[in-house]
């Protein structure tokens, strides 16, 4: 693969992957007698996502190491292995942040959030965020957005939020947030009327019903990737189930899950749309890094 295929491969979201199984179980009906195929589906897609995102983070530290000599000496030293656990991972999105920060001392791994594109579907999340931030001043706890306080924050958040009184640190909080709710927005765009989804009609409630509830934790915070709930969540949830599936445990593994599983609270999170939006939201971090990446490499060489 020649530099140009590396970078349109890094920089094409996994989320077409799921288009593509959507699209692919468009023709083959909607009743009961296609249930035999769910497991099939779902698991194969998400061997494609994790499949794909580790082929990403590989292609990664090639550019990496081919742009950068001192880079390319450290990295032949790491292990990386298959770029599949949570370590190696992160191991990954700290050299690329580092090579960032050394080619723009200005550089936040916060700055690649500005300025994100808010659909105009998303106003009540908009005005939702903005009211439970200042619910603390009792004057702005019932105030609704105007239309044109909306388009400006359509237009770019970055620079409209003085008018709200919210610090640094409140501005970057809410664009994460509505970061990491329109992962679910989008999937759910793109699979909320097929069979990906009604397959598992209880599993994808509960995935809408509770993926809000993660938006609040912390991701992509200087050097550390996922904070220790979302660290753990990956690992529990999608590096172990990848492993089961990777490696066919699940054809002998016949106990799983056990009784004791079935009741832990945790449990809710354990299907393939809580998975798919973890390998999503990983993929458009590190996206956005190599956006930055290839921005200021450019810079260089032109």
């Amino acid at each position: 693969m020649n530099r140009c295929g590396h970078r349109k491969f890094i920089l094409s979201p996994i989320m077409t992957i799921l288009q593509d199984a959507a699209t692919a179980c468009g023709g083959i009906g909607g009743g009961i007698e296609t249930q035999s195929l769910a497991e099939y589906v779902l698991q194969t897609t998400f061997l494609k996502m994790t499949g794909a995102s580790e082929q990403k983070l590989k292609c990664i530290c090639w550019d990496l190491a081919t742009n950068d000599y001192s880079y390319r000496y450290h990295y032949l030293k790491k292990k990386y292995g298959e770029c599949s656990s949570y370590d190696e991972k992160c191991g990954i999105y700290q050299d690329l942040v580092k090579i960032i920060c050394s080619m723009d001392s200005s550089f936040t791994v916060d700055s690649i959030f500005y300025g994100i594109d808010i659909s105009s579907k998303e106003k009540e999340l908009i005005e939702q965020k903005i009211l439970q931030t200042k619910k603390r001043q009792e004057k702005q706890k019932n105030r609704k957005l105007t239309e044109q306080e909306f388009e400006k924050l359509y237009k770019g958040m970055s620079g409209h939020f003085a008018k709200f009184g919210l610090c640094e640190k409140e501005k970057t909080h809410f664009r994460k947030v509505v970061f990491f709710e329109s992962i679910q927005y989008n999937l759910n765009r793109i699979i909320g009327e097929t069979l990906v989804a009604k397959w598992e009609q209880s599993n994808y409630f509960n995935y809408l019903k509770y993926w809000k509830k993660l938006s609040d934790l912390s991701y992509a915070d200087g050097d550390v990737l996922l904070c220790k709930e979302l660290h753990d969540f990956y690992t529990d949830y999608v590096y172990s189930h990848r492993n089961r599936c990777a490696h066919n445990l699940i054809s002998f593994q016949n106990n799983m899950p056990t009784l004791k599983t079935l009741t832990t609270e945790g449990y809710i999170y354990d299907n393939y749309y809580f998975r798919f939006s973890i390998l999503i939201l990983l993929d458009e971090i590190f996206r956005k890094l190599y956006e930055k990446y290839i921005e200021l490499l450019e810079t260089v060489e032109g």
